[in-house]
């Protein structure tokens, strides 16, 4: 029982203990990417949420605006609609710009959207954890 023996026994163990490293590591990062990946499902759905609200609200704004006697073809109503959309639009861009911005640099890859229309498309194909959030 030389000092090779002992340093067998050393070399084994920071092998095993190096590859529990790695292996933990790896089950780690792909954990991390799969809660990403929930957290921009639960976040959009979120934000399609507040979008349905806002523009009920508008709607809303315009049938009040009819009872009043203002008419569809009249310049307050078209303002007041085409203010809604822009809203919503500016609302629907600054959100997805906050999603990535927010993600530090080395997980920007993950991020499968880069606009509100790729956005829906992600939310398309992960509709079923969608649903599962918001019932």
């Amino acid at each position: 029982m030389g000092l090779e023996f002992y340093a067998l026994h050393l070399l084994t163990f920071l092998f095993g203990y190096v590859t529990c490293h790695t292996f933990y590591f790896f089950k780690s990062a792909r954990i991390s990417v799969s809660l990403l990946k929930v957290m921009h499902v639960v976040c959009l759905s979120i934000l399609i949420k507040s979008i349905e609200e806002y523009s009920y609200a508008g709607t809303e704004k315009l049938k009040a605006l009819s009872r009043c006697g203002v008419l569809p073809d009249d310049e307050i109503y078209k303002k007041v609609e085409i203010q809604n959309e822009q809203i919503i639009g500016l609302f629907k861009k600054r959100s997805i710009a906050t999603i990535i911005a927010l993600h530090p640099e080395y997980f920007r890859p993950t991020v499968e959207f880069k606009d509100w229309e790729s956005a829906m498309v992600f939310m398309h194909r992960n509709k079923k954890i969608g649903q599962t959030f918001l019932s």
